[in-house]
């Protein structure tokens, strides 16, 4: 099992992410209403989410989903579309799910309204055919709706850990440098001819520890670095930080491109 398939075997990591910016964001207006808000679902829409995770986005938004809208809610792991069922509960039956490769998309071409890629595109190996892939499926006015963040995201993270240990490494520039803020549009712009840019305010002020242990330990290179008594000397040193300070304020750097083969405006 590769590193990425053992990190989205389910939504145990993912969760741990989610939980401390829900906690501690200063942003009152949640993320995941934030991206709904800017979908625009046209009469019948044929929807694709590509790395769908445990389905929090419809989860959230389950009031405001059109009725005539058929949704295929799809991720390389089995794991996560279980997750996904299991959270949406009683509304599961509203979507269709499968195991999907971005790279390798099984649609026609010309056949989807709609694909949504959240927080998920930096990961994919061959991102040029995966992108290319998207626009082949879509309408020809048809809108892709991708988010990521910048390369200065949770940088004070990054610090916190270095200043524990400099022999343990975190960090969430590879990922923007892969596909983020900075550089998405251009990537999008090989397949797309309109792209728009839109930032999500936003950033933590946390005033715990427990839950800040929890997200960085859910990246396992450093879960595999602190261990047993390391991690209670972790959450020591991060409470200790916090009894000083007061709180420990965590830059957030996100946003969404919207992508089509038509005017935008």
């Amino acid at each position: 099992m590769s590193l990425l398939q053992d990190q989205y075997s389910d939504s145990r990591n993912f969760m741990a992410r989610v939980e401390l910016s829900r906690r501690f964001k200063t942003n009152p207006y949640s993320w995941i209403l934030w991206i709904f808000d800017h979908i625009n679902f046209p009469e019948n829409a044929q929807v694709l989410e590509i790395g769908c995770g445990n389905g929090l986005l419809w989860k959230a938004n389950l009031n405001r989903i059109p009725e005539d809208a058929h949704i295929i809610l799809s991720d390389f792991s089995k794991g996560m579309l279980s997750d996904a069922r299991r959270v949406l509960g009683d509304d599961a039956e509203r979507f269709e799910y499968q195991v999907l490769d971005a790279q390798e998309i099984q649609y026609p071409d010309d056949s989807v309204d709609i694909v949504i890629a959240n927080l998920m595109l930096y990961h994919i190996p061959d991102r040029k055919k995966a992108i290319s892939e998207i626009s082949r499926v879509l309408k020809s006015d048809g809108v892709l709706y991708v988010t990521t963040f910048g390369i200065g995201n949770m940088r004070e993270i990054s610090e916190l850990v270095s200043r524990y240990d400099d022999d343990i490494y975190y960090s969430l520039k590879p990922f923007a440098r892969a596909f983020g803020l900075e550089n998405g549009e251009k990537q999008l712009s090989e397949s797309f001819e309109q792209v728009q840019m839109i930032k999500y305010l936003d950033g933590l002020e946390v005033t715990e520890a427990d839950p800040l242990v929890d997200y960085i330990l859910s990246f396992e290179k450093v879960n595999e670095a602190i261990k047993g008594q390391k991690r209670k000397d972790f959450e020591d040193y991060l409470a200790d930080i916090i009894e000083k300070e007061g709180i420990i304020k965590i830059t957030k750097d996100n946003g969404i491109f919207i992508a089509s083969n038509q005017s935008l405006r």
